[in-house]
């Protein structure tokens, strides 16, 4: 699978059913290539989140499935949101 194709994905909580947004960004180990993190931005709940720039730092290990439409989560949205 290509980045793109992984950026036009849903991100969703199994734990909440909420999406939480699109992946915008992977942050890798360089040592051994593997992906660490999924980036993916807070998205604003009307205009409360003016100006916070708050994402999701999701553990790959948290990642249940890769679909044709969504990738699915399992994570406490707190811990994860940075």
């Amino acid at each position: 699978m290509k980045f793109l194709e992984l950026r036009q994905k849903d991100v969703v909580n199994c734990n909440t059913g909420e999406k939480l947004g699109f992946v915008i960004d992977l942050e890798f180990d360089p040592r051994n290539g593997c992906i660490n993190f999924l980036i993916v931005p807070r998205m604003g709940k009307g205009f409360r989140c003016i100006g916070k720039n708050q994402i999701y730092k999701i553990p790959y290990k948290c990642v249940i499935k890769i679909g044709r439409d969504a990738v699915l989560v399992d994570i406490d949205e707190k811990q994860c949101l940075k």
